[in-house]
């Protein structure tokens, strides 16, 4: 019987250098082995920096959240404004049992509302 892989759902948008450095750790992290990493985030954007590496054949797949959060915006006011944001969607997925964990360098605050 093989081993599951932790399934999970990673705010792309979310840290400095994002996506780039979250899409960079996000690869590295699939090589490893032992997890599946969902890409949350605005697909373009996402399909924009996987062209870098050489992924297709990786436990990785992207999840569309057209929006996201900036730094010094509103916890509370994004919960009502941008219910598409990619931490929001990321717990939404753990919560629907879509993902086992949520992950986010992104803004603390979202963060917490979101789980």
């Amino acid at each position: 019987m093989g081993q599951e892989r932790v399934r999970v759902a990673v705010d792309a948008m979310g840290g400095d250098f994002a996506p780039q450095e979250v899409v960079k750790g996000a690869v590295e992290a699939a090589k490893k082995g032992g997890v599946e990493i969902i890409l949350v985030g605005p697909l373009e954007r996402l399909e924009e920096e996987l062209t870098s590496y050489d992924w297709k054949e990786l436990p990785i797949r992207l999840y569309n959240a057209p929006q996201f959060i900036r730094d010094g915006e509103s916890p509370a006011a994004v919960l009502r404004a941008k219910p598409d944001a990619s931490v929001m969607v990321a717990a939404r997925l753990v919560k629907e049992d879509q993902a086992d964990a949520a992950l986010s360098m992104g803004h603390t605050g979202a963060a917490m509302i979101a789980a």
